[in-house]
């Protein structure tokens, strides 16, 4: 548990500008102080040909003392004021590329698509959107990503921005204009075609997802083509919902359930 607990920490010291090195050396640090270069080097795993500009490192950056002359012994420092530092550091230069940012940016009408794989990704787009939305949201989701964007949505909807929900399932929570989608047999056919979930933010920009077990793929563009398209998948799913609502037993008797007799004659999706 104590080797997983190391790999961790080392893994995240990478994440904040450490190298491996560096990472390797301060942990070993930490469990052995007073110990030179060379018995470093033996317990980390850091090459002899490498430890000793890593130790100069760690000593210029403050994680580390040096002291006694041949052999020179090394002991670890306290973490918690180099991290302050870089939490002070990292804050001013986001603020400084949020702030000065724009003047680099050109800004013709963007017609990038950029692909999105993998849940974390997607969901990590799909909040940003939603959090910078200022006039307008359109969604067309399911229950559980409807639960899982909900605050984010709340608080949308709490800074005046319109919001209108296509939900696939039910919910007791309804922000904004929420449409039901209710055709019989659609969870079986989301089991073997996957759940989608489309986004419009301002009717500026879009993100249209597939999640099926296992995969789970997205496409985000401000591309004026495919906004239509996005716009009119909602905008059709909003046309049947209604529709259904009001006419399903005039639907059932004229189609058979969930509209199969013009289903069974399209073969895609």
């Amino acid at each position: 548990m104590r080797e997983n607990k190391e790999k961790k920490i080392i893994k995240e010291l990478l994440r904040i500008g450490f190298n491996k090195y560096e990472a390797k050396a301060y942990v070993t640090l930490l469990r052995n102080p007073n110990v030179t270069a060379y018995e470093i080097s033996k317990i980390s795993g850091v090459p002899q040909s490498k430890i000793y500009e890593t130790m100069k490192k760690l000593v210029d950056r403050g994680l580390s003392i040096a002291k006694g002359k041949k052999p020179v012994k090394y002991t670890a420092l306290s973490i918690e004021e180099y991290l302050d530092r870089y939490k002070n550091d990292l804050y001013e230069s986001i603020k400084y590329i949020k702030d000065n940012f724009k003047e680099l940016e050109v800004q013709p009408t963007i017609e990038h698509m950029w692909h999105f794989k993998g849940k974390h990704q997607i969901h990590s787009k799909i909040k940003d959107m939603i959090n910078k939305a200022k006039e307008s949201l359109y969604l067309e989701l399911w229950t559980d990503e409807y639960e899982k964007f909900f605050d984010e949505i709340l608080k949308a909807n709490e800074r005046g921005v319109y919001i209108v929900i296509v939900l696939y399932g039910k919910t007791d929570k309804e922000i904004g204009k929420v449409y039901y989608h209710e055709l019989n047999g659609i969870k079986e056919s989301s089991e073997k075609h996957g759940r989608w979930l489309n986004i419009i933010s301002d009717e500026k920009e879009c993100l249209f997802s597939i999640m099926k077990p296992g995969e789970i793929n997205g496409i985000w563009t401000q591309n004026k083509a495919f906004m239509i398209l996005a716009e009119s998948f909602i905008s059709h799913d909003i046309y049947i919902a209604e529709i259904y609502k009001k006419f399903k037993k005039e639907l059932d008797e004229t189609f058979g359930p969930n509209m199969k007799k013009i289903r069974e004659n399209i073969h895609i999706g």
